[in-house]
């Protein structure tokens, strides 16, 4: 009777689904309850259930994530700082020291020797200074000064000019002309100083040169007022130096240069 109810109910089944079952696919049949089946009882149902339908997860669909179009700024290019680069120290120009001299010119005269531009010129003294009882005169064009002490007059033409001085021996003698008659001297101009034949050792040194003729031209007054007075006596101090000399009148400073020949007056 059992091997009936199963081949019914698989009959029914096939019928049921249309296809047929596949080995190892049957549902699984649970019986509700098996009793003792008496013959002429009702046969005991059997209920089908149905495996449970698989739920269907759904696989998880990567989704692109789109770029982001989110400006990205630039890198900052670093800027370059000029570094200042510190100069070197400056090396100090150490002017070179006046040099020591073992002579040091003294009083007024030392007063002018001691001026910055006349000691760079002149240098250091060349001996001491010496007193002196020295002679000049005035031209219209310059100045003689006789120093007794060298035997030398100074000739003394433009100031400030190269070529301005010269110093030539003295060689007048009580037997020489004190003037030359066969000289004449020019009338002055109205207003202008009375000129003169210059005299005595300075007239001899101008004689015989022409060219200080022209240059100095003829003897002024500076001192009285006749021609004995030409001539003027002084007492002076004279300096030697290394480059020139120092030659104070009593009354001015004559500052003589060698390195150009020029001339000046403190």
């Amino acid at each position: 009777m059992a091997a009936l109810l199963l081949s019914l109910l698989s009959l029914s089944a096939c019928r049921v689904l249309g296809r047929p079952i596949q080995p190892g696919t049957m549902p699984e049949a649970s019986l509700t309850s098996v009793t003792n089946i008496t013959p002429g009882a009702e046969a005991a149902t059997w209920t089908l259930e149905p495996s449970p339908t698989p739920s269907l997860t759904p696989t998880p669909t990567h989704t692109p994530i789109p770029p982001t179009n989110t400006p990205v700024p630039p890198t900052a290019t670093p800027a370059i700082v000029a570094t200042a680069t510190a100069p070197p120290p400056a090396t100090a120009t150490v002017p070179s020291p006046t040099p020591l001299c073992q002579i040091t010119p003294q009083w007024g005269i030392g007063d002018v020797w001691s001026q910055p531009e006349v000691r760079e010129r002149v240098g250091c003294p060349v001996g001491s200074q010496q007193g002196i009882t020295g002679e000049e005169i005035y031209f219209q064009g310059g100045h003689m000064l006789w120093r007794p002490d060298n035997g030398l007059i100074y000739v003394l033409t433009a100031p400030y000019m190269q070529d301005g001085w010269g110093a030539f021996p003295d060689t007048y003698q009580p037997s020489d002309l004190w003037t030359d008659p066969a000289l004449a001297t020019p009338t002055p101009r109205i207003g202008a100083p009375k000129v003169y034949q210059p005299t005595g050792r300075f007239g001899k040194l101008w004689r015989q040169n022409p060219w200080m003729q022209t240059r100095l031209n003829w003897a002024i007054l500076m001192h009285g007022e006749t021609e004995d007075d030409l001539i003027h006596t002084f007492a002076g101090v004279v300096q030697d130096c290394e480059r020139g000399l120092l030659f104070w009148n009593g009354n001015v400073c004559f500052v003589l240069y060698t390195d150009d020949m020029s001339w000046t007056i403190y």
